[in-house]
């Protein structure tokens, strides 16, 4: 036996002194034997063990069959067998024959007979499975032509691989066999090519591959396709080399990235998800014209946003791609963009639009698996019917429709360039750095000499970047050698009707601020790729437009100015013109951007320390060992770096007024020094126990529930009685009705004259979606989200897909909102009789809140968070409500209208979810509807409401 192979072996053999006797005989032969077992337990231990040959007697104690213990191994494991029996009789030998024995030896066995029986065995088993391997590998070849051979084992390690596959790749064979293919494919397991052949290999079926990209650190990407298919022990892939990509392909910006250069105000994308359109503009009865395709791709420019790249993609296909779109965001975006396009003007119902949607996540840089699904997509919603969106599934599979050989080859270098200028304007890299990556993927992907983007001067030209061909670095118009024509022809150019020219082999594209793209070609280009070219060099310039746009000063919103006519912002600024010109201290509570800030503002503008310091500290944002020294100052040697003396904020606020943002924040050490400020304003800095006294206002602001910090003794009871002397509430804007659209068009018009954009206001949907969102992150949400869409708005009117919101489509939906039921109207008609019929007149409003919470909470047995989900309103407002109801004895001492609430709860509670108002609102609107239908003194009215004169005028415009 050769001495680099040592085949193992299983006995099963029942009587112990014949088993040692064949282990020590093979032994001596070279094989290693494994195991040996005395019957059916030999089951397991073979399989575990997963020998080369198994060697058994037939005849076993216990009525063992030897024949049938080899059937039950041969099932699960693939193994040649030769029989040990003593007994030849005809029976036995036919019985034999099912296993398809290698060997059958007579007792007693003689050592020769055994070494040949065995070798014979080992050696015809494995020339079978070799051919059997031969013939599946011939199977998978005729099913694909390709070259490029890549074999792999059950665990993904690479077994071999032939030459074209070592040429492909730039590797040698030895270097590469054991280890992953997923290595030398430069693929990641999760990405979309990475899965589907990992699948492919898992299931023993063969499998094509549509095009997608390998790359390697020493050569140039490459396209290929191919097939996965089955082998004895693995798989295969025979690849097929379509296209060298000889511009390497850019790869998305992760989202940090992209927000390290935009700031998170500028713009914030709500997921790292690509999104890809493709779609079809069909003519019934004939094909589209030029006029029909440049209308709708000026279409869609005015609808999508300047980050979205629309581009022609065959005779009658456009593609859109945007990058950082979610894949629920981008169907609602086709669904938009088809409803638009059914309406285009002049399609005269002759136009029928098919959308093909697919997505890809920011791990799954594959361009040409993001088309190929979109293509899949667009052909099934063509062969439905058209006129509709379909999203990619896997279920099935076709390939790119492409004209011919060259046409694709084409098409693939206008892919990558697509995709490769798309990324190189989403990561948003200085001018030069953008410059010098269009110049250089132009002239990769062309035939092109040279390429530069210039600037037109007033006598000169300048130059920004470029590339010229065998030349490794562009050190400026020098390298041009540009002709007394060419400088004329480049000064001339503009952009607009003349933004285009071409003369011999050079072609000349005007951008924004005199910018002009100057390309030399070796030969003269098509029609179509001239228009390619455009359209991709339109989007790149719309980069440079917004550089370029002068922004006209406008000053930062004004800190002070609050934008507000909801009854509730009413309210509170009385409060606040009130309790400002006093100097009582002020806790102002509320949601995370909710505008405490510009509330504790405008309680400052309100008082008499108005033209004196307005501090903020912001107590969760200073380091715990530090906010000591930040409030109260220190001396110099105080602790490790103080080495100077430092006077603290709230001697920088004298005779101001300080805000402690987030004090709930504050360590319990420091709690304490700030309650003897509180109280005695005297202030103590860290290192010295010299006390002065400072005169500075106290506001307070947090988004925390203070009381409940108190029980799990995080805030001292003692400073929180201190600071709430005088308490506001923010409401969050969900809760502010009708201020949702009056703040969206203050910042609108704000940051359109900020960014000098000509933009007019939102469109129907745009607004529908605007009023329906719940806006979590509030006041502060609701700006950045203005922010970014007025940046990527290149229409008149700010859209859905600006947004990135979409009404909800049930409110689309023409379900009617459910009838007031009569006994609401009746019983609330009954109680305002009553309610006039008194001398006093009650807050009859207030009243109704209240009985309205103490039945909501009768009916959630108690539990706050199920009674707020009830009635529509956070949890913290609901606790703050109880807790202020059960310090009033007055709710004892009037009429309860508990049982007729409990009778109306439900249908209060489905008029809330239709209107999207919480319950409290509901009751109070219909109260409202009832005094004005009345037509009562409005002091009455205002008496009945609970509220000041000007609050009910102001509560009845806006429900008018």
């Amino acid at each position: 036996m050769p001495d680099k192979i040592k085949y193992k072996i299983f006995i099963i053999e029942d009587e112990a002194l014949v088993a040692r006797e064949l282990k020590s005989r093979l032994t001596n032969m070279g094989y290693e034997v494994v195991g040996i077992a005395y019957g059916r337990s030999g089951i397991d231990l073979a399989l575990e063990t997963r020998p080369d040959l198994l060697l058994t007697d037939i005849h076993l104690k216990d009525d063992e069959d030897g024949i049938e213990v080899a059937q039950s191994i041969q099932r699960d494991l693939d193994v040649p067998v030769v029989f040990l029996t003593a007994y030849s009789d005809e029976d036995t030998v036919a019985r034999a024959k099912a296993v398809t024995p290698y060997g059958y030896i007579i007792k007693p066995v003689e050592n020769r007979e055994l070494q040949i029986t065995i070798e014979m065995a080992l050696y015809k088993f494995n020339i079978e499975r070799e051919l059997r391997e031969t013939q599946q590998l011939l199977q998978t070849a005729l099913t694909c032509i390709g070259s490029a051979l890549v074999f792999v084992n059950h665990n993904g390690e690479i077994t071999d691989l032939n030459s074209d596959a070592e040429r492909l790749f730039h590797v040698q064979r030895r270097s590469v066999i054991g280890q992953p293919w997923l290595d030398i494919f430069s693929l990641d397991g999760d990405s979309s090519v990475g899965r589907k052949i990992s699948l492919a290999l898992q299931s023993h079926e063969v499998t094509k591959l549509a095009p997608f990209i390998i790359s390697s650190n020493e050569d140039l990407p490459n396209l290929v396709d191919g097939i996965v298919g089955p082998m004895e022990s693995g798989g295969v892939m025979i690849l097929r080399e379509l296209s060298r990509i000889h511009d390497p392909v850019e790869m998305l910006a992760r989202p940090e990235e992209l927000m390290a250069n935009l700031g998170a105000d500028r713009l914030s994308p709500s997921e790292s998800t690509m999104c890809q359109l493709l779609i079809a503009v069909d003519v019934i009865d004939g094909s589209p014209d030029a006029v029909i395709m440049a209308s709708v791709t000026s279409k869609l420019n005015q609808m999508l946003r300047a980050t979205d790249l629309v581009s022609r993609f065959g005779d009658n296909q456009l593609s859109v791609s945007m990058p950082y779109t979610a894949t629920s965001e981008g169907q609602q975006i086709a669904q938009s963009i088809l409803r638009a396009l059914k309406h285009l003007e002049g399609s005269d119902g002759h136009l029928v639009f098919s959308i093909g949607l697919s997505s890809t996540t920011s791990g799954d840089q594959q361009p040409f698996e993001l088309f190929r699904r979109a293509s899949w997509a667009l052909n099934v919603a063509r062969e439905s019917g058209g006129s509709r969106v379909i999203s990619w599934s896997d279920k099935s599979e076709q390939p790119i429709v492409t004209a011919g050989q060259e046409d694709r080859q084409r098409e693939y270098h206008n892919l990558v360039l697509l995709w490769n200028v798309m990324n190189v304007v989403v990561k948003s890299s200085d001018e030069e750095t953008l410059a010098d990556k269009l110049s250089h993927h132009l002239l990769h992907s062309f035939d092109f000499s040279k390429v530069a983007l210039l600037e037109s001067r007033a006598d000169s030209i300048a130059s920004i970047a470029g590339a010229i061909d065998g030349q490794e670095e562009f050190y400026g118009v020098g390298d041009l050698s540009l002709t007394q024509e060419d400088f004329g022809r480049i000064h001339n150019l503009s952009p607009g009707a003349d933004s285009f020219a071409q003369y011999r082999d050079r072609y000349l594209f005007a951008l924004a601020g005199n910018k002009v793209l100057y390309i030399e070609s070796r030969e003269q280009l098509a029609t179509t790729e001239v228009e390619f070219l455009q359209t991709l060099i339109s989007y790149f310039a719309a980069r440079f437009a917004s550089d370029n746009e002068t922004t006209s000063v406008s000053p930062d919103l004004p800190e002070s100015e609050i934008v507000y006519r909801s009854p509730r912002m009413e309210s509170i600024m009385e409060s606040v013109n009130l309790v400002g010109p006093t100097d009582a201290t002020v806790l102002i509570m509320g949601e995370s951007g909710t505008g405490k800030e510009k509330l504790a503002r405008a309680i400052h503008q309100a008082s008499h320390r108005s033209n004196h310091p307005f501090v903020i500290v912001d107590c969760g944002a200073v380091v715990g060992s530090l906010i000591e020294s930040e409030l109260f100052g220190h001396v110099k040697g105080a602790f490790t770096g103080a080495d100077r003396h430092f006077s603290g904020r709230l001697k920088e606020a004298k005779g101001g007024t300080i805000l402690l943002d987030e004090v709930g924040e504050l360590p319990l050490d420091v709690q304490v020094k700030l309650l003897r400020f509180v109280q005695e304003h005297e202030v103590a800095a860290v290192g010295s126990n010299k006390y002065e006294t400072v005169d500075t206002r106290v506001l307070a602001a947090t988004n925390r529930d203070l009381e409940s910090l108190i029980s799990e003794g995080k805030f001292r009871e003692d400073l929180y009685y201190r600071l709430n002397v005088f308490s506001i509430q923010t409401p969050p804007l969900r809760e502010r009705e009708g201020d949702v659209l009056l703040l969206a068009r203050h910042y609108l018009d704000h940051y359109a004259h900020q960014y000098n954009k000509s933009i007019s206001g939102f469109t129907s949907e745009a607004e529908r979606a605007l009023v329906q969102q719940p806006w979590p992150g509030n006041i502060r949400e609701l700006m950045n989200v203005i922010n970014r869409a007025v940046i990527l708005c290149r229409d008149s009117q700010v859209s859905s897909i600006h947004l990135g919101l979409f009404p909800d489509a049930s409110g689309e939906s023409g379900r009617e909102e459910p009838a007031e039921l009569d006994t609401l109207e009746s019983w609330l008609s009954q109680l305002v009789d009553t309610s006039l019929s008194n001398a006093d007149l009650p807050p009859l409003a207030q009243w109704l809140e209240e009985d309205v919470i103490l039945t909501t909470l009768a009916l959630n047995a108690d539990v706050l968070n199920r009674a707020a989900t009830t009635l529509g309103i956070p949890e913290t407002t609901l606790r703050r409500k109880v807790a202020k109801l059960r310090e009033t004895s007055s709710v004892h001492d009037r009429p309860r209208h508990s049982e007729p609430i409990a009778r109306m709860i439900n249908q209060l509670i489905e008029l809330s979810r239709v209107r999207r108002q919480p319950v409290l609102d509901v009751v109070s609107s219909a109260l409202l509807r009832e005094l004005e239908a009345r037509r009562l003194n409005k002091s009455d009215a205002a008496a009945l409401m609970g509220v000041s004169l000007p609050t009910y005028r102001k509560m009845v415009s806006e429900a008018s």
